[in-house]
């Protein structure tokens, strides 16, 4: 399975959620293991979908003030995005669903904000935690007897009763003392328990949309007042009301007082495409998670606790080392979390290691400057001795991310380690100019920004001195990327690479385990539907022959959908002729046969060979009226013309060979349609058009009968990309051509001898050389004019087919299909026919419990299959006859 596959397995879980929505077991004819088993499949379908549909998450994670808050509001372009502060500011996990905004969008923005509270299942899962957390820290205090009876305390509902009175009786005196961290979180989640339930406001499992001062009272700990965390949206106002998607006052007061019960912040933001362009991403969009610090002094059980719960979605993980801070134990802390969170993948393939506040790290400044002004050849092994703190913490980054048994596809190390600052990005970007006052003096930029533009460039000059080093295992990439921009385009980057690589493989197994759970609750629905002993007493077999055939007919759209976003894409395999039903030669051989057509052609070439005896340009030959070339600029107006030649025929010679591969898929969606034209025959296919929205879904099956269509936007996209075939740019051609500019050549009468080389190969092995090294510049500039047009095809035609598809497959396209073969008589619903109809969808879906592979590409047609019946209009592509 591929990703592209997903979204073909979300369309099939949205239509069997329909057909099963649309069969409610709600009589009292229906047996409760029906309405049980329906309601599991619902729910398993539910499940599966978002899976299949959730864009790609990345956590970030790593001890306090480490800077994950600002680098992250750097990442989108808004830098006061998060509350940021010297001390522990982030109090919950902050989840950024961050969506790509329009190409006219100059600037980042949020466009909305909302906090989610713990379930009550997840509330006593945190409980149980604490209480295990307890026993953990205890255990050498404490007998057997009453550790056991801790273990064993009874958590059944979101109360800490059980757990204070424990620690009143056993926990007490200097136990309580080393105890005081986790005691501490117990207390403030009886507090926040007993404040919910003095509001009346049922919180627990609750969502609530937050006006900008609300959503600070929901994130900041309640210890990082505005002494020490920077707001970014104004001054802190204690207890004013607000209203929240709860229908009631919620108060910054209350929110605070229940923030142990927060699961998440959820911020909506909008990136402009200047700033990242998430357009690299499936869907355009990311999941981005900010973890609280894991060392904090306030809640850091609670911390632990909720990083875990959201790990387990998590593809990629940042991990974020303090360069300016000592060594900590949070390597340790983030693998005890993963071994909970049952990953199935191993942690050192999901991280990419940050060593954030670089500018910060501490190296003495004489010795720095040393190690810029040296003119002397540098080593990274002579770096790393000379500067022992730089080794040790590209060390641990690089344990971090070594797996013990690499793969093939895994990213190096030194791909998944990167030297970043926040500051010195906030210097770079400008967008220092544009953060308020407040943020401005919190975060002390005056002061911090000078230092981190010194520091960096500084750590930039001794990165170009290590470039020199064939062994310096990327770190004078590392150095030169920080201090260019703070290494944020370096981590957008690698962003995009380990979530193309790792993530994907990672978001397919996840999406596996959901499939898994639908097969088997659709399984479980079928047996127990087939036990009910019900029988139809009306007639369902227009229902079945429509849906089977509608089912076919979309599976080779489908199949035509998820080529073109492949085979559009490859020259090798496109051509644009047919002969004899045969494919001609491929688009690349035709443009490679006709790049040295035209190349070799050239009069200049002529005129050069004629001159030439025994491979030596004849001087005597050069007098006269021969007009030989004998410096190089002379060869540029002929190498200009043909990359003009070349690029003005690049629709049309596109064009027709996205015709000829559609061609090559008409007959396959011709004979899905005359299969379905077997069924609605002219007469149904009459009266369905008899109303106004019976001919508004009737239009689409002529369309679904050809290809022709699709060849009609190919056309349309490449016109109104090159509405008159772009001219290339003289400068754009110099930069290309292939001979140095302003030199003669061996033969000119000023240097008949020329050089050694020259000399002993002939002057006619150099102009072969040249004639080759010509072609092969004009067939590289004309295959790159010609992949930006196979992207702008492949993108436009899969974009296309795939609403195409969900017309297809639309339910009222059905439901009128079935009324109309029926002649006008809705079918019945209910319960009745379920059985027959969910196997025929699920058997034709993702989900089928059938032995067969559905990962195989089946053909879902046979061709020599009875063709009874003719499709709903004969188009020019007549019945996928090639010409």
């Amino acid at each position: 399975m591929s990703l592209g596959e997903l979204a073909r397995c979300a369309a099939d879980a949205s239509d069997l959620t329909a057909l099963l929505t649309q069969h409610q077991p709600g009589g009292p004819e229906s047996e409760p293991a029906v309405r049980e088993a329906h309601h599991r499949a619902l729910e398993a379908l539910r499940r599966a979908e978002e899976s299949a549909r959730a864009p790609f998450s990345i956590g970030l994670v790593g001890e306090m003030s480490a800077g994950k808050s600002m680098l992250l509001g750097l990442l989108l372009g808004l830098p006061e995005l998060l509350p940021v502060g010297e001390e522990a500011v982030t109090g919950n996990v902050t989840l950024i669903h961050a969506k790509a905004a329009s190409a006219e969008t100059g600037e980042s923005h949020e466009s909305a904000v909302r906090v989610e509270y713990f379930s009550q299942a997840q509330t006593l899962d945190y409980l149980r935690h604490l209480r295990n957390e307890l026993a953990n820290q205890a255990q050498s205090a404490l007998s057997a007897q009453v550790l056991e009876q801790l273990r064993q305390l009874p958590i059944r509902e979101p109360d800490c009763g059980e757990l204070l009175r424990f620690r009143d009786t056993y926990l007490t005196g200097a136990l309580a003392q080393s105890l005081a961290g986790v005691l501490q979180e117990l207390d403030s989640l009886d507090q926040a328990l007993r404040r919910m339930h003095e509001s009346g406001l049922p919180l627990l499992g609750q969502r609530a949309e937050l006006d900008d001062e609300l959503a600070r009272a929901a994130v900041v700990l309640p210890g990082a007042d505005t002494e020490r965390g920077a707001d970014p949206r104004g001054h802190f106002r204690s207890g004013a009301p607000a209203r929240s998607g709860l229908g009631a006052s919620l108060s910054t007061g209350l929110l605070r007082a229940t923030l142990p019960l927060i699961r998440r912040v959820v911020r909506e933001v909008r990136v402009a495409p200047s700033v990242w362009d998430l357009g690299e991403f499936p869907g355009a969009e990311l999941r981005l998670l900010d973890f609280p610090g894991l060392d904090s002094a306030f809640s850091a059980v609670r911390d632990q606790y909720v990083c875990g719960a959201e790990l387990h979605s998590v593809h990629s993980l940042l991990m974020l080392l303090n360069a300016g801070g000592g060594a900590k134990d949070t390597p340790q802390r983030i693998f005890r979390m993963w071994r909970a969170a049952q990953r199935a993948d191993s942690m050192e393939d999901s991280i990419i290691a940050l060593i954030s506040r670089f500018h910060d790290l501490r190296v003495a400044e004489p010795v720095l400057k040393s190690y810029a002004a040296d003119t002397q050849p540098l080593t990274r092994e002579q770096l790393l001795r000379g500067i022992p703190v730089l080794k040790d913490l590209l060390a641990s980054a690089e344990r971090l991310v070594t797996p013990a048994h690499p793969t093939p596809t895994s990213m190096g190390p030194a791909d998944r380690v990167l030297l970043t600052s926040a500051m010195r990005a906030l210097s770079v970007s400008g967008r220092h100019e544009q953060v308020g006052r407040e943020f401005r003096d919190k975060c002390d930029l005056d002061v911090k920004l000078p230092k981190a533009d010194k520091h960096a460039e500084t750590w930039g000059e001794i990165g170009r001195r290590l470039s020199t080093d064939a062994l310096s295992g990327g770190l004078d990439r590392m150095l030169t990327d920080f201090a260019d921009d703070g290494g944020l385009a370096r981590l957008r980057r690698r962003l995009r690479d380990h979530v193309t690589r790792h993530g994907a493989a990672l978001r397919l197994d996840q999406f596996a385990e959901r499939r898994e759970d639908v097969v088997e609750a659709l399984r479980e629905l079928q047996t127990a539907l087939e036990a009910s002993g019900g029988r139809s007493r009306v007639d369902h077999r227009s229902d079945t022959a429509v849906s089977q055939r509608l089912t076919v007919l979309s599976a080779v759209w489908m199949d035509v959908r998820d080529r073109s976003a492949v085979e559009l894409l490859d020259a090798h395999r496109l051509s644009s002729r047919r002969t004899r039903g045969a494919p001609g030669p491929s688009l690349f051989t035709e443009l490679e046969r006709d790049t040295a057509e035209r190349v070799y052609t050239w009069p200049s070439w002529n005129r050069l060979l004629d001159t030439v005896h025994e491979e030596r340009v004849d001087a005597r030959r050069l007098r006269g009226d021969h007009r030989v070339p004998v410096r190089t600029d002379e060869f540029f107006p002929e190498f200009r013309d043909a990359c003009r030649e070349i690029e003005a025929a690049g629709s049309a010679r596109l064009l027709a060979a996205v015709e000829t591969w559609l061609l090559g898929h008409q007959q396959r969606v011709v004979a899905a349609a005359r299969e379905l034209a077997t069924v609605v025959t002219p007469d149904a296919y009459e009266l369905l058009r008899s109303s106004t929205e019976g001919e508004r879904l009737a239009a689409r099956l002529p369309r679904a009968a050809s290809l022709q269509w699709l060849r009609d936007e190919a056309e349309k996209a490449l016109r109104d990309t090159d509405p008159a075939e772009p001219q290339v740019d003289d400068e754009q051609v110099r930069q290309r051509f292939p001979l140095r500019t302003g030199h003669i050549l061996p033969w000119h009468p000023d240097n008949l001898v020329g050089s050694a080389a020259d000399a002993s190969s002939g002057h006619q092995t150099t102009i072969a050389r040249h004639r080759r090294e010509m072609t092969a510049m004009v067939l590289h500039q004309a295959l790159a004019g010609l992949a930006r047009r196979q992207r702008l095809v492949a993108a436009h035609l899969w974009s296309q087919a795939d609403a195409f598809i969900d017309d297809l497959r639309a339910p009222a396209l059905t439901g009128a299909l079935v009324t109309a073969v029926a002649g006008g008589k809705e079918s019945e619903r209910g319960l009745a026919g379920l059985a027959e109809q969910l196997s025929l969808r699920a058997e034709n879906s993702a989900y089928s419990w059938k032995p067969a592979d559905w990962d195989a590409a089946a053909n879902p047609w046979e061709p020599g299959g009875p063709f009874g019946g003719q499709p709903f209009d004969q188009g020019p592509y007549d019945g996928g006859t090639t010409p």
